[in-house]
């Protein structure tokens, strides 16, 4: 009998957080674009993913098809509402706030996460 092992969710999450902090570390040395902003953006991207990540892979195997099913729509749907929440604290909150910056740490997060889990959980 051979046993599946669990899929390392967790691994990108944890990159994508190295990777914003080195790269907001980065813009605070330069002037052109907002480190607040930046990390704010990237922040709504790793943030609900990591919530995905750990929601949606709590069960595992066959005997658990309708739990896995379920976890992986309400991991989703809390994705959906953790990003939309994010976005409207940043733009409620974040005065003033740098547009710019604020989707490229998103966009970057967003990128680095499709790649790594195409690359690294495969």
């Amino acid at each position: 009998m051979t046993s599946i092992k669990r899929p390392p969710v967790l691994i990108v999450p944890a990159v994508q957080s190295i990777v914003l902090a080195v790269t907001t570390l980065l813009l605070t040395m330069s002037d052109r674009l907002d480190p607040l902003s930046y990390l704010s953006g990237g922040l709504i991207a790793v943030i609900p993913h990591l919530y995905f990540s750990v929601y949606a892979f709590r069960y595992m195997g066959a005997r658990a098809a309708r739990d896995i099913t379920q976890s992986f729509y309400k991991g989703e749907v809390g994705k959906y509402v953790l990003t939309l929440t994010g976005f409207a604290v940043a733009f409620i909150w974040l005065v003033p706030v740098d547009v710019v910056a604020l989707f490229a740490g998103y966009g970057f997060m967003l990128m680095l996460q499709w790649w790594m889990t195409a690359k690294v959980i495969d």
